[in-house]
Protein backbone atom coordinates (compact mmCIF):
# COMPACT_ATOMS: atom_id res chain seq x y z
CA UNK A 1 0.00 0.00 0.00
CA UNK A 2 1.30 3.45 -0.84
CA UNK A 3 2.48 5.27 2.26
CA UNK A 4 1.42 8.86 3.11
CA UNK A 5 3.16 11.39 0.92
CA UNK A 6 6.16 12.99 2.61
CA UNK A 7 7.23 16.61 2.55
CA UNK A 8 10.05 15.54 0.25
CA UNK A 9 7.63 13.97 -2.20
CA UNK A 10 5.53 17.12 -2.29
CA UNK A 11 8.61 19.17 -3.08
CA UNK A 12 9.82 16.77 -5.75
CA UNK A 13 6.54 17.11 -7.59
CA UNK A 14 7.45 20.70 -8.36
CA UNK A 15 9.73 21.74 -11.20
CA UNK A 16 13.32 21.82 -10.20
CA UNK A 17 14.19 25.26 -11.58
CA UNK A 18 12.26 28.46 -11.08
CA UNK A 19 12.34 29.12 -14.80
CA UNK A 20 10.06 26.13 -15.37
CA UNK A 21 7.27 28.07 -13.75
CA UNK A 22 7.22 29.94 -17.05
CA UNK A 23 6.86 26.85 -19.23
CA UNK A 24 3.08 26.71 -19.19
CA UNK A 25 2.99 30.29 -20.40
CA UNK A 26 5.54 29.56 -23.10
CA UNK A 27 3.12 27.64 -25.31
CA UNK A 28 0.13 29.96 -25.01
CA UNK A 29 -0.11 33.47 -26.33
CA UNK A 30 0.29 35.90 -23.48
CA UNK A 31 -1.95 38.53 -25.09
CA UNK A 32 -4.86 37.91 -27.42
CA UNK A 33 -5.35 39.74 -30.70
CA UNK A 34 -6.62 43.20 -29.98
CA UNK A 35 -9.68 44.75 -31.51
CA UNK A 36 -10.83 48.34 -31.39
CA UNK A 37 -14.46 47.89 -30.37
CA UNK A 38 -15.03 50.07 -27.32
CA UNK A 39 -17.50 48.74 -24.73
CA UNK A 40 -17.20 51.29 -21.92
CA UNK A 41 -15.18 54.20 -20.57
CA UNK A 42 -14.10 54.99 -17.02
CA UNK A 43 -12.83 58.54 -16.51
CA UNK A 44 -11.90 58.57 -20.19
CA UNK A 45 -10.09 55.20 -20.13
CA UNK A 46 -11.60 52.80 -22.71
CA UNK A 47 -12.51 49.16 -22.07
CA UNK A 48 -12.64 47.11 -25.29
CA UNK A 49 -13.79 43.67 -26.36
CA UNK A 50 -10.10 42.69 -26.35
CA UNK A 51 -10.03 43.50 -22.63
CA UNK A 52 -12.97 41.14 -22.14
CA UNK A 53 -11.16 38.32 -23.92
CA UNK A 54 -7.90 39.02 -22.10
CA UNK A 55 -9.78 38.74 -18.80
CA UNK A 56 -10.31 35.07 -19.74
CA UNK A 57 -6.76 34.31 -20.83
CA UNK A 58 -6.53 31.33 -18.45
CA UNK A 59 -9.19 29.48 -20.45
CA UNK A 60 -8.86 27.82 -23.83
CA UNK A 61 -10.40 29.42 -26.91
CA UNK A 62 -13.50 27.22 -26.86
CA UNK A 63 -14.23 28.04 -23.23
CA UNK A 64 -13.72 31.77 -23.85
CA UNK A 65 -16.04 31.76 -26.84
CA UNK A 66 -18.70 29.85 -24.90
CA UNK A 67 -18.62 32.36 -22.03
CA UNK A 68 -18.58 35.41 -24.29
CA UNK A 69 -21.58 34.18 -26.27
CA UNK A 70 -23.68 34.56 -23.11
CA UNK A 71 -24.93 38.16 -22.66
CA UNK A 72 -25.11 37.91 -18.85
CA UNK A 73 -21.55 36.60 -18.66
CA UNK A 74 -20.31 39.44 -20.86
CA UNK A 75 -22.00 42.00 -18.62
CA UNK A 76 -20.56 40.41 -15.47
CA UNK A 77 -17.05 40.45 -16.89
CA UNK A 78 -17.47 44.02 -18.09
CA UNK A 79 -18.74 45.01 -14.63
CA UNK A 80 -15.61 43.52 -13.07
CA UNK A 81 -13.39 45.38 -15.53
CA UNK A 82 -15.20 48.63 -14.78
CA UNK A 83 -14.64 48.08 -11.04
CA UNK A 84 -10.98 47.40 -11.73
CA UNK A 85 -10.63 50.55 -13.84
CA UNK A 86 -12.32 52.63 -11.12
CA UNK A 87 -9.70 51.35 -8.65
CA UNK A 88 -6.85 51.94 -11.12
CA UNK A 89 -8.09 55.49 -11.69
CA UNK A 90 -8.13 56.17 -7.96
CA UNK A 91 -4.70 54.57 -7.48
CA UNK A 92 -3.31 56.81 -10.21
CA UNK A 93 -4.94 59.84 -8.61
CA UNK A 94 -3.19 58.90 -5.35
CA UNK A 95 0.10 58.54 -7.30
CA UNK A 96 0.52 54.87 -6.31
CA UNK A 97 1.94 54.25 -9.79
CA UNK A 98 4.94 56.36 -8.79
CA UNK A 99 6.04 54.52 -5.65
CA UNK A 100 8.77 51.88 -5.37
CA UNK A 101 6.37 48.97 -4.85
CA UNK A 102 4.73 49.69 -8.19
CA UNK A 103 8.08 49.97 -9.96
CA UNK A 104 9.26 46.67 -8.46
CA UNK A 105 6.04 44.90 -9.45
CA UNK A 106 6.21 46.35 -12.96
CA UNK A 107 9.80 45.19 -13.34
CA UNK A 108 8.91 41.70 -12.09
CA UNK A 109 6.07 41.50 -14.62
CA UNK A 110 8.37 42.72 -17.40
CA UNK A 111 10.84 39.91 -16.68
CA UNK A 112 8.16 37.23 -16.50
CA UNK A 113 6.45 38.46 -19.66
CA UNK A 114 9.64 38.67 -21.70
CA UNK A 115 10.85 35.27 -20.47
CA UNK A 116 7.51 33.76 -21.48
CA UNK A 117 7.55 35.48 -24.86
CA UNK A 118 11.06 34.37 -25.79
CA UNK A 119 10.19 30.78 -24.88
CA UNK A 120 7.01 31.00 -26.94
CA UNK A 121 8.86 32.50 -29.94
CA UNK A 122 11.67 29.96 -29.97
CA UNK A 123 9.97 26.79 -28.73
CA UNK A 124 6.34 27.16 -29.75
CA UNK A 125 6.78 25.53 -33.16
CA UNK A 126 8.57 22.57 -31.57
CA UNK A 127 5.61 21.71 -29.34
CA UNK A 128 3.29 20.33 -32.01
CA UNK A 129 1.13 17.21 -31.61
CA UNK A 130 3.49 15.40 -33.97
CA UNK A 131 6.50 16.33 -31.83
CA UNK A 132 4.72 15.16 -28.69
CA UNK A 133 3.83 11.80 -30.27
CA UNK A 134 7.42 11.36 -31.42
CA UNK A 135 8.65 12.11 -27.89
CA UNK A 136 6.17 9.56 -26.52
CA UNK A 137 7.37 6.86 -28.95
CA UNK A 138 11.00 7.54 -27.98
CA UNK A 139 10.24 7.36 -24.24
CA UNK A 140 7.55 4.68 -24.00
CA UNK A 141 9.19 3.00 -21.01
CA UNK A 142 8.45 6.14 -18.94
CA UNK A 143 4.72 5.80 -19.48
CA UNK A 144 3.38 2.82 -17.58
CA UNK A 145 1.67 2.00 -14.28
CA UNK A 146 4.86 0.40 -12.96
CA UNK A 147 5.71 1.38 -9.37
CA UNK A 148 8.78 1.24 -7.18
CA UNK A 149 9.07 1.22 -3.39
CA UNK A 150 12.18 3.13 -2.34
CA UNK A 151 13.90 4.65 0.66
CA UNK A 152 16.29 7.57 0.44
CA UNK A 153 18.78 9.68 2.35
CA UNK A 154 19.20 13.34 1.36
CA UNK A 155 22.39 15.30 2.10
CA UNK A 156 23.66 18.70 1.05
CA UNK A 157 26.91 17.92 -0.78
CA UNK A 158 28.47 15.20 -2.89
CA UNK A 159 31.36 14.43 -0.55
CA UNK A 160 28.95 13.75 2.32
CA UNK A 161 26.78 11.68 -0.02
CA UNK A 162 29.70 9.41 -0.97
CA UNK A 163 30.46 8.99 2.71
CA UNK A 164 26.86 8.03 3.45
CA UNK A 165 26.73 5.67 0.44
CA UNK A 166 29.71 3.77 1.84
CA UNK A 167 28.04 3.55 5.25
CA UNK A 168 24.74 2.40 3.72
CA UNK A 169 26.46 -0.39 1.78
CA UNK A 170 28.41 -1.66 4.78
CA UNK A 171 27.53 -5.20 5.98
CA UNK A 172 24.51 -5.23 8.32
CA UNK A 173 23.91 -1.49 7.80
CA UNK A 174 20.46 -0.25 8.85
CA UNK A 175 19.49 2.08 6.00
CA UNK A 176 16.48 3.56 7.76
CA UNK A 177 18.36 4.20 10.99
CA UNK A 178 21.02 5.97 8.93
CA UNK A 179 18.34 8.02 7.14
CA UNK A 180 16.82 9.07 10.44
CA UNK A 181 20.23 10.12 11.71
CA UNK A 182 21.77 11.99 8.74
CA UNK A 183 19.09 12.85 6.16
CA UNK A 184 18.25 16.54 5.80
CA UNK A 185 14.80 15.71 4.44
CA UNK A 186 12.53 17.05 7.22
CA UNK A 187 10.18 14.08 6.87
CA UNK A 188 12.97 11.58 7.62
CA UNK A 189 12.35 11.92 11.36
CA UNK A 190 8.87 10.48 10.82
CA UNK A 191 9.18 8.13 7.85
CA UNK A 192 12.89 7.24 8.28
CA UNK A 193 13.46 7.90 4.60
CA UNK A 194 10.73 5.57 3.35
CA UNK A 195 8.89 7.04 0.34
CA UNK A 196 6.51 4.13 -0.15
CA UNK A 197 5.46 3.11 -3.66
CA UNK A 198 5.46 5.75 -6.41
CA UNK A 199 5.07 5.89 -10.18
CA UNK A 200 7.26 7.45 -12.82
CA UNK A 201 5.35 10.74 -12.71
CA UNK A 202 5.78 11.43 -9.00
CA UNK A 203 9.40 12.56 -8.62
CA UNK A 204 11.92 14.68 -10.50
CA UNK A 205 13.42 12.81 -13.43
CA UNK A 206 16.92 12.25 -12.01
CA UNK A 207 15.50 10.59 -8.90
CA UNK A 208 12.89 8.59 -10.83
CA UNK A 209 15.33 7.31 -13.45
CA UNK A 210 17.77 6.10 -10.80
CA UNK A 211 15.11 4.40 -8.67
CA UNK A 212 13.48 2.56 -11.58
CA UNK A 213 16.83 1.52 -13.06
CA UNK A 214 18.03 -0.11 -9.83
CA UNK A 215 17.19 -3.68 -8.84
CA UNK A 216 15.41 -4.85 -5.70
CA UNK A 217 17.65 -4.36 -2.67
CA UNK A 218 20.15 -2.26 -4.61
CA UNK A 219 21.55 0.95 -3.14
CA UNK A 220 22.54 3.65 -5.64
CA UNK A 221 23.93 7.17 -5.52
CA UNK A 222 24.86 9.90 -5.19
CA UNK A 223 21.96 11.16 -7.29
CA UNK A 224 21.96 14.95 -7.68
CA UNK A 225 18.68 16.89 -7.84
CA UNK A 226 17.76 20.48 -7.08
CA UNK A 227 17.26 19.43 -3.45
CA UNK A 228 20.71 18.00 -2.85
CA UNK A 229 22.32 14.56 -3.17
CA UNK A 230 20.38 11.34 -2.66
CA UNK A 231 21.28 7.81 -1.69
CA UNK A 232 18.45 5.54 -2.83
CA UNK A 233 17.60 2.01 -1.73
CA UNK A 234 15.07 0.09 -3.81
CA UNK A 235 12.86 -2.15 -1.67
CA UNK A 236 10.41 -3.57 -4.21
CA UNK A 237 8.89 -3.09 -7.64
CA UNK A 238 5.38 -3.64 -8.96
CA UNK A 239 4.99 -4.46 -12.63
CA UNK A 240 2.54 -2.30 -14.56
CA UNK A 241 1.01 -1.95 -17.99
CA UNK A 242 2.04 0.46 -20.76
CA UNK A 243 -0.12 3.58 -21.07
CA UNK A 244 -1.47 4.65 -24.45
CA UNK A 245 -0.61 8.11 -25.77
CA UNK A 246 -4.17 9.36 -25.25
CA UNK A 247 -3.94 8.44 -21.54
CA UNK A 248 -0.77 10.49 -20.97
CA UNK A 249 -0.98 13.17 -23.67
CA UNK A 250 -0.88 16.13 -21.26
CA UNK A 251 1.98 14.61 -19.28
CA UNK A 252 3.94 13.92 -22.48
CA UNK A 253 3.50 17.51 -23.67
CA UNK A 254 4.53 18.90 -20.28
CA UNK A 255 7.66 16.75 -20.22
CA UNK A 256 8.54 17.70 -23.79
CA UNK A 257 8.13 21.37 -22.82
CA UNK A 258 10.37 20.86 -19.85
CA UNK A 259 13.08 19.13 -21.88
CA UNK A 260 13.04 21.75 -24.64
CA UNK A 261 13.15 24.57 -22.09
CA UNK A 262 16.02 22.98 -20.15
CA UNK A 263 18.02 22.60 -23.36
CA UNK A 264 17.23 26.13 -24.55
CA UNK A 265 18.00 27.81 -21.21
CA UNK A 266 21.12 25.67 -20.78
CA UNK A 267 22.40 26.83 -24.16
CA UNK A 268 21.79 30.48 -23.27
CA UNK A 269 23.50 30.10 -19.89
CA UNK A 270 26.68 28.96 -21.60
CA UNK A 271 27.08 32.36 -23.25
CA UNK A 272 25.67 34.45 -20.39
CA UNK A 273 27.86 36.07 -17.78
CA UNK A 274 26.49 34.65 -14.52
CA UNK A 275 27.98 35.72 -11.20
CA UNK A 276 26.66 34.27 -7.93
CA UNK A 277 27.43 35.90 -4.59
CA UNK A 278 27.61 32.72 -2.54
CA UNK A 279 28.37 34.58 0.69
CA UNK A 280 25.27 36.76 0.39
CA UNK A 281 23.20 33.71 -0.60
CA UNK A 282 24.31 31.78 2.47
CA UNK A 283 23.41 34.71 4.71
CA UNK A 284 19.74 34.85 3.66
Amino acid sequence: MTMPQSTFQSRLKKNKLAVFALVAASVASVALAATTRELAKVNGAPITDADLRNALTGLNEGQRDSILRDANSRRQILGSLIDQEVLVSEATHEKLDQDENYKEALNAFRKQYLASRVLEKNLGSKLSDAAARKYYESNKTKYSTEQVHAQHILVADEEKAREVLKMAKAPNADFQALAEKVSIDPSAKNNRGDLGYFGRDRMVSEFTDAAFAAGNGEIVGPIKTAYGYHIIKVIDKKAGKPLAYDEVELRVKNELQKQLTENYVGKLRKTAKVEVNEKALDQL
